[in-house]
Order: C-alpha cells, then sequence, then structure tokens
C-alpha cells in the first residue's frame, strides 16, 4: 500500500501540528516561494540537456539526516507529480507516516486549465522565500555530509 494523498488544506493542518513538510522541488523554485515551514529535498535535478529530471542521488540520504523516520512527512511540489514519487520513495526506504500533497504549491489543472486541486498559494496560505540555513538544500547537504 502506498502513501496517503491529501490535499492542500489538509496538509496545512498537519503542518500546525507535528508534520514536516518536505518540498521536492528544485532549489530555485523553492527559493521563489513555498509554504512557511517547509524544507526543501529536491527529488530530481535538472538535466538540461536531455530536457528532464534525473533522480537526485542524495534524496533519502538527507531526508534521513534531516528528518527522523517516525516522523509524520508530508510531500509537496509544485502540483503533485514529483511528491507522488518522493513519498512512494519514503514509503519503500521505511518511513511510516508518509503522506503526498494533491495540488502541492500552485495547484493542479486538467487538460483544460479547469483547477483539480487548488495550491497553497492559490488559497493564500502563509508563503516564505527563505532558503537558508536548516531549511534550504544546501545546508541540509551539508548535515547529511554530502557537501
Amino acid at each position: 500500500m502506498g502513501p496517503e494523498r491529501i490535499d492542500v488544506k489538509e496538509a496545512r493542518q498537519a503542518l500546525e501540528q507535528d508534520a514536516v513538510y518536505i518540498d521536492v522541488r528544485t532549489e530555485e523554485e523553492f527559493a521563489a516561494g513555498h509554504p512557511q515551514g517547509a524544507i526543501n529535498i529536491p527529488v530530481g535535478v535538472p538535466n538540461p540537456l536531455l530536457q528532464r529530471f534525473d533522480p537526485n542521488p542524495d534524496f533519502l540520504d538527507v531526508v534521513r539526516a534531516a528528518v527522523p523516520e517516525h516522523t509524520p512527512v508530508l510531500i509537496g511540489c509544485r502540483s503533485g507529480p514529483r511528491a507522488e514519487m518522493a513519498a512512494n520513495l519514503l514509503t519503500q526506504s521505511g518511513y511510516p507516516k508518509v503522506r503526498w500533497v494533491i495540488g502541492g504549491f500552485h495547484g493542479m489543472t486538467d487538460a483544460f486549465g479547469i483547477v483539480v486541486a487548488p495550491g497553497w498559494r492559490e488559497l493564500g496560505y502563509p508563503e516564505s522565500r527563505d532558503a537558508g540555513e536548516g531549511v534550504g538544500y544546501q545546508s541540509l547537504r551539508r548535515k547529511a555530509g554530502k557537501a
């Protein structure tokens, strides 16, 4: 059984309690705005040559160094697909309390542009642009001994 899918409203409630929100978007996306209280651990790294994302080889190690295994974890991205992939990785690696956020930061639309899951920004929830110590990927990589 895979990780549970929740919407942005449920994610905000969980974040206000005891959950850790891991934003798995790129460092640039994270720095441009993210849910207040989130940390950044990209699940993929851009590969401009092939115009795709390649898996981040340090993803699991950095998560393990930043988030204790039995902590409730929320995984979010731009709209949902990267979050679902990252949530599956964490669940398979032994994290028992993982949920992924459909709608993510910017919301999810269907092929016709109709919003099927509103995002954090669209709902007007508190945002941050802090990508520094303790929340930004580079500082979390250092904590994991990967820098």
